[in-house]
């Protein structure tokens, strides 16, 4: 940018001051410079201007350096803010990926869970069913077992099966084979 030169009057004297800014920043200054000379002047009455326009100088070098120290301070807070920042995002990312690992096993534990309740629920299906099978093969494994027990008792007992014969055993089958036909 092109620096040009801009006339400007403090305490009635005039100064060209070679800049890059506008001319409307430049008469600002100025008359801000002015200002303080003339507010350094009503507080110490027995100054001349030109002591006033050091003490102006003074006023101005120490609210630069107050500025400068806070510049330096804000940066490093907006340093370490930044640094913060990234850390943050480190570990949103990595807790990120870790969601999404435990979404993941949260689903496959999820199917796991139902193929397993599915598989209860046929295995209760033939547990009943088993049940009543049982129930049946109980009941003939009991009366399987009490013949066992009839037979070792007999047995024990000396028991020989006899059969006795009848003299009338025709005129038996006879009747029974007559109710028979009947029925």
């Amino acid at each position: 940018m092109e620096k040009r030169r801009v006339s400007v009057q403090i305490e009635g004297r005039n100064y060209t001051v070679r800049t890059t800014e506008e001319k409307s920043y430049v008469l600002g200054v100025a008359e801000e410079v002015t200002n303080t000379i003339r507010s350094a002047t009503q507080s110490a009455m027995n100054l001349d201007t030109r002591d006033c326009a050091v003490l102006a100088a003074l006023n101005f070098c120490d609210d630069c350096h107050k500025a400068e120290r806070k510049n330096k301070e804000l940066v490093e807070k907006a340093d370490q803010i930044i640094r913060q920042s990234a850390e943050l995002a480190r570990q949103c990312k990595e807790y990120k990926t870790k969601l999404t690992a435990a979404i993941n096993e949260n689903t496959n534990l999820t199917k796991r869970v139902k193929a397993l309740e599915e598989q209860l629920r046929v295995l209760l299906r033939e547990n009943e069913q088993l049940k009543k099978g049982d129930s049946k093969a109980q009941e003939t494994e009991k009366k399987f077992e009490k013949t066992v027990r009839d037979k070792k008792t007999e047995k024990l007992m000396g028991y020989v099966p006899m059969r006795q014969y009848s003299l009338f055993e025709d005129d038996k089958k006879k009747q029974n084979s007559k109710k028979n036909g009947k029925n």
